[in-house]
């Protein structure tokens, strides 16, 4: 890559630029990006040089500015101010600003684990933009740099696991992701952040940057643990990580629900590995069955129905501006805000996917017979409520049907992923209650509805090739304790 030229990354206010100075790249160095036209927040620089536009040589003022206006130019003065700069601006191109990457501005400058990690995601996220002379081999020689300092940081015994080594590794579990356009977290790095947060000893302060980075990945690491068939890597973490800390607060109950969901999806792949199990045995063994059985009643008292109520009420439905909906999609819910959204459907889709474990449980424990050795027997018929359990079920797939509009409107692609996943979840209550959901389908299977999940689940996927009807069916069975089959599965490997 050659030299660039000084890059104006846009208007921070009338008349304002930020000038990045340009760099020659090293092939021993982290790669240098381009900069591209962008507004930058000028709150987050530091140690920056303001000049005025009439200190420049004619030439070199900007003929748009108008008589009585004068143009000021920021130059950072230092690297650590420009990363900032080029951090800001990614972060509001790739839409993560209101995420945990926020918080990065004040940590840069302190390791050169993380600082090379920042370097590496711009780096992606720029080659995924298709900006020119930028190719994957600079990316991949940015990621190797960065993994290397990420490695020599934590082989040191005397550095503990601080929140700039869990942003390092937090910086880098999307990489892969970005390079290749599915925007998936690379699994390993996310079972490093898992490794970091449990390395830290009881005392350690619990930080809102680690909490908002356990929300970020709690939900695809849950997906990808059940694809695989292994606990959530965040399982053995303390729970203050993910617990309401907003009580008292305006937006306490948009907190417990976000809560509530997280640690739905912290346990719920546990209770699939174990649904897995027993569906691949004939005989079940009387401990395996008990720890399911023990295992979903403690995950079913993970609900707060006062709090959904309360959130809902900020909710308006509308008539659906679907051409394609169909009932249940005759109305669109639109939310007050994101947060709003990501806590009712987050909460919604991961108790939807308890539900129908429970559901399939209870199958496995009326259709067989259970073994016994004499101890630890079932205390009893299991028999959970189906009544009132369907008319939840049918309720939060309508809810989560509803919301589809909305989904689609948000440009995070995380958003993307997880209603991608609770479309899946509701294909799978329509197949577990076809007839219970009115739901109308020809020989194939197919009909209005699984047209539409499975149009909404390639948009938001952009899966190539586009999934079918039988990558649906495997899905939706994967989350119900089925075996690990089909593309939906292979994009989380």
């Amino acid at each position: 890559m050659s030299n660039f030229q000084p890059a104006r990354t846009g208007d921070i206010g009338s008349g304002i630029i930020i000038e990045l100075p340009s760099r020659t790249v090293v092939r021993t160095q982290p790669v240098t990006v381009p900069d591209e036209t962008q507004p930058v927040n000028s709150s987050v620089i530091r140690r920056t040089r303001l000049r005025s536009s009439k200190d420049r040589p004619a030439s070199q003022r900007d003929p748009t500015l108008g008589n009585g206006h004068t143009l000021l130019v920021h130059t950072p003065q230092s690297t650590e101010n420009v990363l900032i700069v080029r951090a800001v601006d990614t972060l509001r191109r790739e839409y993560v600003e209101e995420e945990w990457f926020r918080h990065l501005a004040p940590h840069i400058g302190h390791t050169e684990a993380l600082d090379l990690s920042v370097k590496a995601i711009i780096a992606a996220c720029a080659y995924s933009r298709g900006v020119p002379r930028l190719t994957s081999g600079d990316c991949y020689q940015a990621l190797a740099l960065a993994l290397d300092a990420v490695h020599a940081n934590m082989k040191q015994s005397h550095v503990e696991p601080n929140d700039d080594m869990l942003a390092s590794t937090a910086l880098l579990a999307p990489f892969e992701g970005v390079i290749k356009k599915d925007g998936i977290p690379t699994r390993p790095h996310v079972e490093g952040l898992a490794a970091i947060l449990v390395a830290r000893p009881a005392t350690y302060p619990v930080t809102q940057l680690a909490r908002e980075i356990l929300d970020f990945y709690a939900c695809e690491s849950a997906i990808t643990a059940c694809i695989r068939g292994t606990p959530s890597p965040f399982e053995s973490i303390h729970r203050a990580y993910f617990a309401n800390d907003r009580i008292g607060y305006s937006d306490s109950d948009r907190a417990q629900l976000k809560a509530l969901s997280n640690e739905l999806y912290i346990r719920i792949p546990r209770l699939v590995m174990l649904v897995r199990s027993l569906r691949l045995q004939r005989s079940p063994q009387n401990q395996l069955l008990l720890d399911a059985l023990r295992l979903i009643k403690s995950l079913l008292r993970l609900q707060d129905i006062q709090a959904e109520r309360r959130l809902m009420r900020n909710i308006k439905g509308h008539p659906s501006s679907d051409p394609d909906a169909t009932s249940p999609l005759g109305q669109s819910l639109h939310f007050a805000s994101v947060k709003d959204f990501e806590a009712l459907a987050y909460y919604w889709q991961s108790r939807l996917t308890l539900l129908r474990l429970e559901w399939r449980l209870h199958d496995l424990f009326v259709s067989r017979d259970v073994q016994s050795d004499g101890t630890n027997k079932p205390e009893g018929p299991y028999r959970p409520s189906f009544g009132p359990r369907s008319n939840e079920m049918f309720r939060l797939m309508k809810n989560i049907l509803m919301c589809s509009e909305y989904a689609e409107t948000l440009r995070l692609v995380k958003h993307a992923h997880l209603f991608a996943y609770a479309m899946v979840v509701v294909w799978g209550v329509t197949m577990d209650a076809p007839a219970d959901l009115g739901h109308a389908q020809d020989e194939e299977g197919t009909g209005p509805l699984s047209d539409l999940l499975l149009r909404r689940v390639n948009r938001a996927l952009a899966a190539k090739p586009a999934l079918t009807l039988e990558d649906m069916n495997e899905a939706a069975d994967v989350f119900a304790g089925g075996q690990s089959d089909g593309k939906f599965a292979e994009l989380y490997r």
